[in-house]
């Protein structure tokens, strides 16, 4: 959100789930308003689905984890006739993982406009800086905030707070606070802060 860019999730290989849809309401809850999209990478019919953001002029990345299927829907984005495939691999049995078989960026043309870029599979997504996509992720908790008693309110323990009440009545599922803390801690401990005469930035290190 705080990029700049639009966040879409695809859900890959969605043929080989007994309910996929299952998976894609679990998906649409983080956000409000969040696009998912349930696919096989290996159909064609992905690319109608994927066209309001795979346009003339407009640009994708796909990013996720080893073995998602990242590069088997580029190829099938990129179309039949394309020279420049990349290349795929398979999940490992023993422990479920995929294979590193893309280990650069890349950027194709898709076919009937726009482009993608395919990224090696990342292990490990963390936050720092995102204040403002925070605020927009739980936009719920944003909007409720300003109805808490006290403007500094943490939503944790404070009298008065909106927050809280919603939990309370159903409104917002507890579970959702504790993911917007989780990454509210986590964006403050990986965000660097400005210190002395010269603006230094330094990050705050975790005492175990």
């Amino acid at each position: 959100n705080q990029a700049g860019s639009n966040p879409v999730i695809v859900l890959t290989k969605a043929d080989t789930a007994e309910d996929s849809g299952m998976f894609q309401a679990q998906a649409e809850a983080l956000q409000r308003d969040l696009p998912v999209i349930a696919l096989n990478g290996r159909s064609a019919d992905s690319v109608s689905l994927l066209r309001p953001w795979c346009g003339v002029g407009q640009t994708v990345a796909l990013v996720g984890s080893s073995g998602v299927g990242k590069s088997t829907l580029v190829n099938t984005m990129t179309g039949p006739e394309s020279d420049a495939k990349q290349k795929t691999g398979t999940i490992r049995e023993y422990d479920a993982q995929g294979r590193h078989t893309t280990t650069a960026r890349s950027l194709h043309a898709i076919a009937g406009g726009g482009w993608v870029i395919d990224t090696p599979g990342i292990r490990t997504l963390y936050v720092s800086d995102v204040a403002d996509g925070i605020d927009t992720l739980f936009a719920e908790i944003t909007e409720l905030a300003p109805l808490c008693r006290f403007r500094d309110c943490t939503h944790a323990h404070e009298p008065g707070c909106a927050v809280q009440a919603a939990v309370a009545s159903g409104a917002l599922v507890a579970d959702r606070l504790e993911r917007w803390r989780n990454l509210l801690a986590e964006n403050r401990d990986r965000t660097p802060i400005v210190s002395g005469p010269r603006g230094n930035k330094i990050v705050r290190k975790k005492k175990y």
